[in-house]
């Protein structure tokens, strides 16, 4: 048998480094597509275990699984679509008027219980008369909007590009699944030893209450949201209520549909009816975000609190959307490696103070 030497070992690593800096320069455009596809896949875990006791054909689970996420994605989308480009119409329509109009002082400003003065000389000065009104409504640049046409239209694409690839590889990932799994954590125990192990448990268990915190969470708010606003009377309180359980699952996200609902209601003269829905609406998104959704994510990996928010709040700021459940998954990894470290720290410190004792 023909021996390796520590030269050729070398090599064969520098090799192996070069060729995955190369692997992932090439397909950087698609590892947030590979790395959601990853989330989709421990996120529906559960699912798939339950379909593989009743269908014992992995391909025809990993087509069904994929096909319900294409679905729950393209469905709530379509119908705010559909109702945004209503509701833009609309907007046209009032643009339109105001410019030829202007647009009176409405009855709310009245009722408002502190600034009622400064918003009214306001309004009268940029909105009440025809000629204010056009002016105001002018400054909006056509090819300003060209612009960010264009910008738009090309981030839509990338992101349906990302999105039907994360499709493409959720299924490889739910068929092949358990092969996968086998080669990783063979993998991980090669490289680290049981410590690796531990690891990809870790990180497993970390991404798995990630979408619990933000997925489930996000749906029962978004389902109180809409009752909340169907009772006080906010227009459109199904669609806001969609909105909201999207918006939830991104931090400080629901505050923007919060203020959108509390314009509505003001516009319809509802000041008490605003007051009440925003103060339920803002105490119920800190609860859950601040003490809910942090302790789902943390019990599972028994994260600290503060590691948890740090997770959140650094994923989003770092990486978008998508460092909702890699930023958990990080810093659950950072702390069981810190754990371990200590816990041999006080092994071998306790090891040594034993034989000290032992020598004469």
């Amino acid at each position: 048998m023909q021996h390796t030497t520590k030269a050729q070992t070398r090599a064969r690593v520098v090799l192996a480094a070069a060729i995955a800096a190369a692997a992932l320069w090439i397909g950087m455009a698609f590892v947030p597509a590979i790395l959601w596809a990853g989330v989709l896949a421990i996120g529906v875990e559960p699912l798939r275990v339950w379909l593989s006791t009743r269908l014992p054909r992995p391909t025809l689970v990993a087509a069904l699984l994929t096909l319900a996420i294409l679905l729950v994605v393209l469905i709530p989308l379509s119908i705010a679509i559909s109702q945004a480009l209503v509701e833009a119409q609309s907007v046209a329509a009032w643009i339109s008027d105001a410019r030829a109009h202007g647009v009176p002082l409405p009855d709310w400003v009245a009722r408002l219980p502190w600034g009622r003065e400064q918003v009214t000389a306001w309004w009268n000065l940029h909105l009440a008369t025809p000629e204010a009104a056009a002016a105001e409504f002018g400054r909006l640049d056509q090819s300003l909007w060209r612009s960010h046409s264009q910008a738009f239209t090309h981030s839509l694409i990338r992101r349906v590009v990302v999105f039907a690839f994360t499709l493409v590889v959720l299924f490889f990932l739910l068929r092949d699944r358990d092969n996968i799994v086998r080669q990783l954590e063979r993998g991980a125990t090669r490289a680290f030893g049981d410590a690796g192990d531990r690891l990809g448990r870790q990180i497993f268990a970390a991404v798995r209450g990630a979408v619990d915190g933000m997925v489930l969470l996000g749906l029962a708010q978004g389902i109180l949201m809409a009752i909340l606003f169907a009772i006080g009377g906010v227009p459109h309180p199904i669609l806001l209520g969609l909105f909201s359980g999207f918006a939830s699952i991104i931090p400080f996200g629901l505050a923007v549909v919060l203020v959108l609902a509390l314009l509505l209601l003001l516009a319809k003269g509802a000041v008490m009816a605003a007051i009440l829905v925003g103060a339920i609406g803002y105490a119920l998104n800190f609860v859950i975000d601040h003490f809910l959704r942090p302790s789902l994510i943390g019990g599972t990996t028994r994260l600290p609190f503060v590691w948890v928010l740090i997770g959140i709040l650094g994923g989003v700021e770092t990486i978008g959307l998508l460092g909702l459940f890699v930023g958990p998954a990080v810093m659950a990894a950072l702390v069981l490696l810190w754990r371990e470290w200590v816990a041999e720290g006080d092994i071998g410190g306790a090891e040594a103070g034993h034989t000290a004792e032992l020598r004469p």
